[in-house]
């Protein structure tokens, strides 16, 4: 058996809520538009690797306990990841207007 991955995700999740928090508070900024598209294709990246991630978790979560629940969670988390899904498709389309952008 391999690594737990909640470790990894709590970094990531960490990592992406002190850039948002730098960037509101003014600590940080992006300074042409190549850098917000740049910042687009990474969001896109891990928004991707989110969404992979929610399907692998509800595809383990039944087999994880004998709580009858968990069938349930299993079946949100699905639809979680489906919205993952729908959010990567938007970035690549903000992003595709955005590289047009100078």
């Amino acid at each position: 058996m391999g690594y737990d991955p909640m470790f990894a995700v709590r970094r990531a999740a960490e990592a992406v809520a002190e850039a948002a928090k730098d960037v509101a508070g003014g600590h940080a900024a992006w300074d042409r538009p190549t850098d917000a598209v740049n910042s687009l294709e990474q969001m896109e990246k891990l928004t991707v690797a989110l969404a992979d991630l929610l399907r692998q978790q509800a595809d383990a979560l039944p087999g994880l306990t004998a709580d009858p629940q968990a069938g349930d969670a299993a079946k949100l988390v699905s639809e979680a990841a489906a919205t993952a899904a729908k959010l990567v498709e938007q970035i690549r389309k903000a992003g595709g207007t955005a590289r047009s952008v100078r």
